[in-house]
């Protein structure tokens, strides 16, 4: 790789370093505590919210207790369909969304019930005419009302409710809903079912929590709990006793929240009687997918947020998209001849994502081999081979027939290979757990 490319990506590296460090986020906060206060503001949490959207539905249920246990003034702002460079797959993510939203509502209480997958657009005009027309007290009542009939494309029920409303043009409904989408993008975000407060957003109902941490630091909690948002569990106290079941996980050694669920992965593999399969796939840009600036920052922010969570170590950066992918990849075959698979990608992951190693170098995978007890002169005859390509793209092939696009996903399969569960994302490791418990509930 020529010098410029290095320096390009240690620049960059110190850049995502300095941005991500705990203390430039407190500085940051600061900052706006103290222009909030100059301002006379209360503390208001923007939610965006997208009719058409599963976790906006999820979110807007939340929206009175959140109000009733903070001092907040949550402002609604009714937002369109995300930009194409945030959505690289927009038919499976819709389904995905639709199925995921189904499958954890329960858990925390919520509902979220539709055998819909296309919404016809008049209704979602009317949903969208009706919430952009409704008082922001009354929004939370009324955006489930209109959620709960959209998502049975239920019109009748629609015009009902629209009748106590101002009826807006379509071209009103389109300026408003401009207008708001630009708001939605200067608050740092590109979906809808998004809370955002004084700098920093929270996606979905799996960040909620994170914004109710950053709430209570600032003392406006009006009760002393964690959290309004509490995950039933389904699971026995009993032991699994089951044989035969694996777990594909597909992931990329670009992707931040790959890197987040290898360590966790490792562990649940460790607790649980199930076969691990572990199988590395292109990264999304490299298969030609764009993904756009406001995504990738919120999506690296995120990651260190959960990384200090898990104890995990995160932001020391240095991108390895290209040529390090390709390098790691193509000792794919040789690791996993050794049994080393989880091994080699848990500690090639943090070289690059926390340890700010250029992953295309050899003394970079030189002593990701040699951590891992192997030998480096045998590992060197395999690098750089092309044989590895076959078997990534029939992993994406996988990938694609069970509806998903993204790393990291899950799939759990019975004794009999067959998919009992697909997952997308590090957020989800706990439905697999609770997924085991059910089939075992199932087998008795």
């Amino acid at each position: 790789m020529l010098l410029i490319n290095w320096i390009k990506l240690e620049l960059r590296r110190q850049v995502i370093k300095s941005l991500l460090a705990p203390s430039h986020r407190e500085k940051a906060r600061e900052k706006r505590e103290r222009k909030r206060k100059t301002d006379n503001r209360p503390h208001q949490v923007f939610y965006l919210h997208q009719v058409d959207d599963p976790y906006s539905h999820l979110c807007c249920q939340i929206l009175d207790q959140l109000e009733h246990s903070y001092n907040i003034e949550v402002i609604p702002l009714v937002v369109g369909s995300p930009p194409p460079s945030s959505t690289p797959e927009v038919e499976m993510l819709k389904k995905h969304n639709i199925e995921d939203a189904k499958m954890i509502a329960p858990y925390y209480g919520l509902t979220f019930d539709t055998n819909e997958i296309d919404i016809e657009p008049k209704n979602i005009k009317i949903a969208q005419s009706i919430l952009l027309g409704t008082e922001q007290e009354a929004f939370a009542k009324v955006s489930l009302e209109v959620g709960e009939a959209l998502w049975r494309n239920d019109s009748k029920t629609l015009r009902a409710l629209q009748q106590n409303s101002t009826v807006l043009s379509n071209e009103e409904i389109s300026r408003q809903i401009i207008m708001n989408s630009q708001k939605q993008k200067k608050l740092g975000h590109y979906y809808g079912g998004v809370f955002a407060y004084e700098g920093e957003c929270y996606a979905c109902i799996d960040r909620v929590s994170f914004l109710e941490e950053r709430l209570i630091a600032l003392g406006i909690n009006k009760f002393d709990q964690i959290s309004i948002l509490k995950r039933s569990s389904s699971k026995d106290t009993l032991p699994l006793k089951l044989d035969g079941i694996t777990l594909e996980v597909l992931f990329s050694a670009r992707s931040p929240y790959s890197y987040l669920a290898l360590p966790q992965l490792i562990d649940f593999g460790k607790r649980y009687p199930v076969k691990i399969v572990y199988r590395p796939i292109l990264p999304m840009v490299m298969r030609g997918m764009v993904i756009n600036r406001e995504k990738m920052f919120y999506i690296l922010s995120d990651c260190k947020r959960i990384a200090e969570k898990q104890g995990i170590p995160f932001g020391n950066i240095v991108d390895p998209l290209g040529k390090a992918v390709e390098r790691c990849y193509s000792l794919f075959k040789f690791i996993k001849e050794k049994g080393k698979e989880k091994d080699y990608f848990n500690i090639f992951l943090r070289a690059v994502w926390s340890e700010g190693q250029h992953g295309y170098l050899d003394k970079t995978i030189k002593n990701v081999v040699e951590k891992i007890d192997l030998d480096w002169e045998d590992a060197k005859k395999e690098l750089d081979n092309d044989d590895w390509r076959e078997e990534i793209e029939a992993n994406r092939l996988m990938l694609y027939e069970v509806g998903k696009w993204g790393p990291p996903t899950m799939i759990l399969k019975n004794r009999d290979q067959e998919v009992v569960l697909s997952v997308w994302g590090q957020d989800r490791i706990w439905l697999i757990e609770e997924e085991l418990y059910l089939m075992q509930e199932r087998n008795k």
